[in-house]
Order: C-alpha cells, then structure tokens, then sequence
C-alpha cells in the first residue's frame, strides 16, 4: 500500500466505533477516519468507503498530523464516539456524532442527514488535520466549489455541504486543512446531504449536538431494568436502538456489507437488511427492558408488509419494507483486505427458513406479556406464520446459517415448536384459546420427532440434521428456546460434546464445514471465525444448566474482546481476538443481552431485583406513565 495515503489502510474491524441517527450509521476507525457510511439510508451506496477500498472509496479523516491510532470509546449512556489521541505534546479529543435520531423529526425534517465532528484539545497543544473526500460508489471524485458559508461537494444524484468552524481549502476532490489547536480551543464541523452550509453555525451544531445527547441519555435513563451488570445491559440496548431504523420501527442486521468472515476468503455478505429473526428477538429484549413502542412500531410494520416468497412474512426485508434484495457483485472494488467480492443485496430473501416464525412469534408473546394491546391484525399475521408452519414443518429448509443446501436441520424443526409453543400461549393470552388445540396437537407432534430423529447415539448429542451424525451450535437453540429445560441430561450431553469438538478459548463455531454439505473440507477455525451469536447461546445454555461459573467465565471472555466501546461483531477468530464478518451486528448484542438476562434469573436476589424493574413498567402503563416513551 502507498505510504502517501492519509489515513491508516484497512485497520482491524475492532479498532471500529460507530455512531448513527437510526437511519444510517458511520464507521470510524480509531485514527480518526471515517471510512464508512452510506447515505440517505443503511443500504445506499457508500458516501465513505475506504473501508473496501482504500484506493477507491471516500474517507473523512480528523486527527493528528500524522495518522496514528488512538483510543475509542463511548460518552457515557449515548454513541457519541469519543477518539483520544495522548503524546508528550498534549491531549487531543474527537466527538463524533449524527443528529436527530428521533422516530418523528417534524415537519420538513424527515430528509435531513448530517455528521457532526467536533475536535477539541484537552491539554498541550496539537497540529491537527482534516481531509475530507468523499466518493459516491467508489467512483470518481467529486466536483468541490467553495460556496457561501463552506463548501459543497457534487455528486451524481445528490450534493454535501460541509460547514466548518476553521478555516478550510479546496483541492482536486476533497477539502483540506491543517491547523494548530491549543488546550481548550475547538474546531468544528458538519456535513449534511443535500443541504447548503448556510444552514449551519456553531450555535446550530452546538444545539444540535447537545439535543441529540440529551435524546440518548433519556432513551437509557427510562430502560427498566434494575438486575446486575446494568450498565453493561443498557448499553447493548442502546446498540439495539441505534440500529433501529427509525421510519418505520424495523432493525438492520448490521450496517455494513462484505466485511469478510475470514480475511481473504469469499465469505463476504450484505447485512444492511432487516432480519424478521434479528429484529423480532431484539425488538423481544427490548421489550422486556420496558420499550415496548419500539414493538408495537415493529409490528406495525411487519404485520403491513408483503412477501416476494413461498412465505407468508419472508425470510429479510429492506428496512423500509421492499422485498426485492437481488444479489450482485461490485467488480473492480478491493474489499476488506483484498476480500473478494464485495456484495450488495442478499439472496436469502427468497429461501425457506422456518427459524424466523418462531422469534417472531416470541415478539409478540413478550410483547403481551408486558401488557400491551394485541391488535386484530397481529393476530392476523399469526395466524399465517403458524398455518405455513403447518403445512411445512415436514418439509427440507435453507436453515438458519442459509446453507445453500436444504436439508431436515434439527433447529429448523425445533424453532418451528417454538413458533406453535407460543402462538398456542399468546392464543390464550388474548382470547383466541378456542383456535388451538390443532396447534399443540403438531407442536407435541415436534418435539417427539425431533427427540427421535434430532438426537445422535453416536454422537451422544442432538445433530445438525436429520440422519447425519454431525454437530452444530444452532442445537443450542433446545435449551435457550426451552425446547428442554436446560440441565435435561441429553442438553448437558450435547453442552459437552459441543464444548470438545466445535469451541476454542470457550468461543464456538457453527458448525464443521467438512460435514456440512456445499462447503469446504476445512478444518474447524480455518472456514471461519467463531460465531459470536452462538457464543452467547452458549453462555446461555451454561446458565439453564446451572453451570453459572461457565457462563460468567465466557461473558466476562467476550467482553475483554469488546473492549471500551462494547461493540460485537458478527464473529471473532479466538487465536487471536481479531473481529470478523459485519459490525457491530446486532444479532450478536440481542444474544449477548439474552445471556445476561438468562443469568440473572438463575439467582433469587437477581430475579427479585429484575421483577422490580417489570413491575415499574405494568404499573406506569396502568397509569399512563409509559406514554412519553412513544415519542422516541
């Protein structure tokens, strides 16, 4: 890579903060380049880009003269990313930060976008550059023009103002400055899509930033939850939230795409959609936490969308609801550490995959059990999920990994009990107890097939898929899903025979690729990295089993991986901690959740603590107290 570039190519996907508005999110690196961010929406065409390409994508880098990393974290209860840089010469701090992250923004606000940076220094003296250089695509650069009140940047389809408190210089495609800044002095700066830097001043950003703060801290302040480790807890909520997309209450899985799950390798997908699996079990976790809006704007959602396959509700949507995700390739672009290829667009939405009912049928369980209304048309939406379980519980599915070869997979069949288990609940809950006896009829029908057919005498342990004698983590699901209750002897024979054949460090891997069919003879650990969803179903299981130590043992591993900002990836490769696949992912943080919501309940005082928190909620919907959470 040429030694002239100015910024610090390709830097590991841990050494990443992120900060959104609930409609698209930036990457920054811990230099203090902003290397991703994709504009209007998660799943535009990148703005900023270097991340996968360093020759041909956009980057905004604030910092040091020199690019040289510095250390990342959170301003406490908000993602407000804070980068620090500390020499012999002084203190410099970075804040960076995307207003308006409100559901309702008001009139004539619903369009607006902006990244506000703010560079102060804290002590001593430092000399600072910015460098801003934004490509639309990984295409040619734009056309700058310094224009009253900053610059504006053009761009096929859409134009940036950029708007800055120092002084700045046009170059050939981007805008530049170098400067000294000294202890107590700031520099400020805001770029914004379609919009004119006349719109904005140091009051404007200062009122921007503070109000979007305060948004934040009173999104955490009004959580529920009252068990142990709540910080820890309110901050992967608050991860959850960020992902949101705020118009229309649905979640992105991640928002990147093709960063890759093993360097170099092909493995590399777009997650910038929205899982009815993620979102439904994120969207439960919150609900329990006590926002149950954010569920009721979900449901919403969901319960008006159509289907562009066999499904009744399919497998991933936009975030706005579209049901084309047709997949393709950007030739002609690096990816991440020369990762090809990079995709945009995924193909799951046209598979089978039987799992997602069941997280969606548990959202709305969760969501009733907090005492919210259960609308006709939910039920509606139920009754499809469950008649298509029904009638294809029987039949081959993708799985929930997406295997592109359908099989007979044990969690398919398990989550296809759980989906009938509590629509069959959720049916007696809200007066349609007369609908059911059929469903628990087949749901029973489940569970004895799959305690026949899903478990291994050789293996001594539930299998992948029927018929075959091989392991996979999804059969975790039996004990966090309450398939079996967690210290069944054949769960803790399955705990252990996972334990010795698919983890390393106490992290674990999906599957072995050599026994599942269309992938690779590799070894374990060399296909990909360990699987951090399925590290949390562990920690999970380990806690159901009253094997409390393991479970604080691998949460307490995980997080020493997260390091000071708390953010998970999608996999992490145990050798040597680095991070794989999209992030942050917010699969992996709902899981993460779950474990530690999982343990709390095995401990009296913990559970006493934690029915404090839900009582609060009942009540305050009793009274109303719970209605200004519907402006979030």
């Amino acid at each position: 890579m040429d030694g002239s570039i100015p910024f610090i190519p390709y830097p590991p996907v841990e050494k990443h903060g992120v900060t959104g508005d609930r409609r698209s999110a930036a990457l920054v690196a811990v230099d203090g380049t902003l290397d991703w961010l994709c504009w209007p929406n998660y799943d535009s065409p990148p703005l900023f880009g270097v991340l996968l390409d360093a020759a041909k994508g956009g980057y905004w880098r604030i910092g040091p003269a020199s690019p040289v990393p510095g250390q990342q974290t959170f301003l406490a209860g908000s993602p407000v990313l804070l980068t620090t840089w500390e020499t012999a010469s002084g203190r410099l701090e970075l804040a960076d930060i995307m207003p308006w992250p409100q559901d309702d923004r008001g009139p004539g606000q619903a369009g607006r976008r902006a990244v506000i940076r703010r560079l102060r220094c804290l002590k001593g003296s430092f000399k600072a550059v910015v460098e801003c250089n934004p490509r639309l695509n990984f295409q040619e650069a734009a056309q700058v023009s310094a224009v009253e009140g900053g610059y504006r940047f053009d761009l096929p389809g859409h134009f940036l103002g950029l708007w800055s408190s120092v002084p700045l210089e046009a170059k050939p495609g981007q805008v530049a400055a170098s400067f000294e800044v000294k202890e107590g002095e700031e520099a400020w700066f805001v770029l914004a899509l379609d919009e004119d830097a006349t719109r904005w001043n140091l009051a404007a950003a200062r009122a921007a930033f503070d109000s979007t703060l305060d948004y934040w801290n009173n999104w955490v302040e009004h959580l529920v939850y009252t068990g142990p480790h709540r910080k820890k807890v309110c901050h992967s909520a608050m991860i959850l939230h960020l992902l949101s997309y705020a118009p229309t209450g649905s979640a992105v899985a991640a928002p990147t795409t093709s960063l890759p799950e093993r360097t170099g390798g092909d493995r590399n997908y777009d997650y910038r959609f929205a899982w009815v699996r993620d979102a439904s079990l994120s969207l439960s976790i919150l609900s329990l936490l006590g926002k149950t809006w954010a569920a009721w704007r979900y449901l919403e959602w969901l319960s008006s969308l159509e289907s562009a396959s066999e499904e009744p509700i399919q497998v991933v949507y936009s975030v706005d609801g579209g049901t084309c995700l047709d997949e393709r390739e950007l030739e002609n672009v690096e990816g991440y550490c020369r990762s090809r290829p990079v995709r945009v667009g995924n193909r799951a939405y046209k598979q089978r995959q039987l799992d997602s009912f069941g997280y969606l049928v548990e959202c709305g369980l969760t969501y009733v059990e907090q005492g919210c209304t259960w609308e006709p048309k939910y039920w509606d939406m139920t009754k499809k999920v469950v008649e298509y379980v029904l009638e294809n519980w029987q039949k081959p599915d993708n799985g929930i990994w997406e295997l592109p070869h359908a099989d007979h997979y044990v969690s398919s069949k398990v989550m296809s009990w759980v989906a009938l288990d509590r629509a069959v609940k959720l049916a007696r809950q809200t007066g349609h107890g007369d609908e059911v006896d059929s469903w628990q009829e087949v749901a029973d029908r489940i569970h004895a097939e799959v305690m026949e057919r899903g478990w291994s005498e050789k293996l001594q342990a539930f299998r992948q898929r029927y018929d075959h004698d091989s392991l996979d983590a999804s059969c975790l699901l039996i004990s966090v899903m309450e398939f079996l209750p967690g210290d069944h002897p054949r769960m803790v024979a399955t705990l252990e025979r996972l334990e010795a054949s698919l983890t390393l460090d106490g992290f674990i891997y999906r599957f072995d690729p050599a026994q599942t069919p269309g992938h690779p003879a590799l070894p374990v650990g060399e296909f990909e990295g360990a699987f951090l969803p399925c590290t949390f179903w562990l920690a999970n299981a380990y806690a159901r089993a009253g094997q409390l130590e393991k479970c604080e043992t691998l949460l307490a591993k995980s997080e020493k991986l997260a390091g000071d900002l708390g953010l998970f990836a999608e996999e992490i490769d145990p050798r040597n901690g680095a991070f794989l696949g999209n992030s942050p992912m917010i699969f992996s943080h709902a899981e993460y959740l779950g474990a530690l919501l999982t343990l709390a309940n095995q401990r009296t005082l913990d559970r006493v603590r934690m029915s404090v928190g839900q009582t609060i909620q009942r009540v305050g919907k009793l009274v109303g107290l719970d209605e200004p959470a519907r402006h979030e």
